[in-house]
C-alpha cells in the first residue's frame, strides 16, 4: 500500500511538471512527453506523449528530438513516417547527439528509410565515433578498411577498431587482430587488449 504523502508529493511533482510544459518550457514538456508515453505516473497515453516531446523537440530539445525520432520509425503513437523519423533524427544528430548520429549513419549506410548514402554515413559515424560511441568507432572502422564512403584507410581503421575494442566490443578486437595480421606492418595491441587499459 503506497504512503499518503508520497502520493501527494508524486501528484504535485506532475502537477508542476505539467504547468511548467503548458507554460513552454521545453525540459518540462520532454518530462511530461517521455512519462505520458510510458505511462510513468500518469496516465499512459502514447499518442499525447509524443504530442508534447514535439512541443520540446521544437524548442530544440536533443533528447525529445531523439525519442521522437524512434516513435515515427516505428510507429508507435503517431502515424508511422520514416521520412519524420530521419527529420528528427538529423536534428539531434546535428546538435551532437551521439545515438542520433549512429543511427543516422547506419540508416545511411543501409538506406532504410532514406536514400544509401555511404559518404554521409562516414561523416555521422565519425562524429559519433569521436564521442566514444563504440559501436559507431566499430562501424567507422569498417567503412575505412573496406573503402565504402571513403577511401581505404588503414591507419584509420586499425585506430577506430583500437578505440571501440578499448571499450569491449567484441566484433572490434577479432577485427582488429585480422587486420593486424593481414598487415604486418600495423602494430599488434595485444596486451593492452587483453588488459582494457587505455584509449587514446
Amino acid at each position: 500500500m503506497s504512503n499518503p504523502d508520497s502520493t501527494d508529493l508524486a501528484a504535485a511533482r506532475i502537477d508542476a511538471i505539467r504547468q511548467a510544459a503548458e507554460q513552454g518550457d521545453a525540459q518540462a514538456q520532454f518530462d511530461l512527453g517521455h512519462m505520458t508515453a510510458r505511462g510513468e505516473g500518469v496516465t499512459g497515453d502514447k499518442a499525447e506523449g509524443a504530442r508534447w516531446l514535439r512541443k520540446a523537440g521544437e524548442q530544440g530539445h536533443v533528447d525529445a528530438q531523439f525519442l521522437l525520432a524512434g516513435l515515427y520509425l516505428m510507429g508507435d503513437g503517431v502515424a508511422q513516417s520514416a521520412p519524420e523519423g530521419v527529420e528528427w533524427l538529423d536534428r539531434a544528430a546535428s546538435q551532437g547527439h551521439a545515438d542520433a548520429q549512429y543511427l543516422l549513419g547506419l540508416m545511411r549506410e543501409d538506406g532504410d528509410g532514406c536514400d544509401i548514402d555511404p559518404t554521409d554515413a562516414v561523416r555521422w559515424y565519425g562524429q559519433a565515433a569521436n564521442q566514444d560511441h563504440a559501436v559507431a568507432q566499430y562501424r567507422l572502422a569498417q567503412m575505412k578498411e573496406h573503402g565504402v564512403g571513403c577511401e581505404i584507410n588503414l591507419t584509420e581503421a586499425f585506430k577506430w577498431y583500437r578505440r571501440a575494442a578499448l571499450q569491449d566490443y567484441p566484433d572490434a578486437r577479432e577485427d582488429l587482430l585480422d587486420l593486424c595480421r593481414a598487415h604486418p606492418d600495423l602494430p599488434l595491441p595485444v596486451s593492452e587488449l587483453l588488459d582494457g587499459k587505455g584509449r587514446s
